[in-house]
């Protein structure tokens, strides 16, 4: 049997691409239940600077929420069944559905506490001077 240099050489090219090939699909084998984050936080403090919510995939058995905070720039992970993270997916949902500018999901009230703390002292001490006279 004689071997022809040209066959040869196609036989080793294909033989070449082939493990290529399969050292490439093995180089991304899929690792399953992988989230990026796997530590979360209840809530933050401050104000936002982004937000990025990713649904449940094939990575990850739960719904990402990931904020960045302005005064830091730093990412922080937040819970999805924390008040925060709730309200931030429902949000980003309705942003989505609409075709809204996700930003303004970013822009928190502030709490009327002070006004109602302050009303409330004032009201008690009305009536406790009335009450001791």
């Amino acid at each position: 049997m004689k071997l022809f240099p040209q066959s040869v050489c196609k036989l080793a090219f294909l033989s070449f691409c082939f493990v290529l090939i399969t050292v490439r699909e093995s180089d991304s084998t899929f690792v399953p239940g992988r989230c990026l984050c796997p530590h979360t936080q209840p809530g933050v403090r401050g104000q936002l600077k982004e937000l990025t919510v990713y649904p449940k995939s094939p990575n990850c058995d739960r719904v990402t929420v990931i904020v960045t905070l302005k005064s830091t720039n730093d990412p922080v992970c937040l819970n999805p069944e924390g008040r925060l993270g709730k309200q931030l997916i429902r949000c980003w949902n309705r942003a989505h559905e609409l075709g809204r500018n996700v930003m303004l999901c970013l822009k928190r009230r502030k709490r009327g506490r002070g006004r109602q703390r302050q009303r409330s002292r004032g009201l008690n001490r009305k009536t406790s001077s009335s009450n001791s006279q």
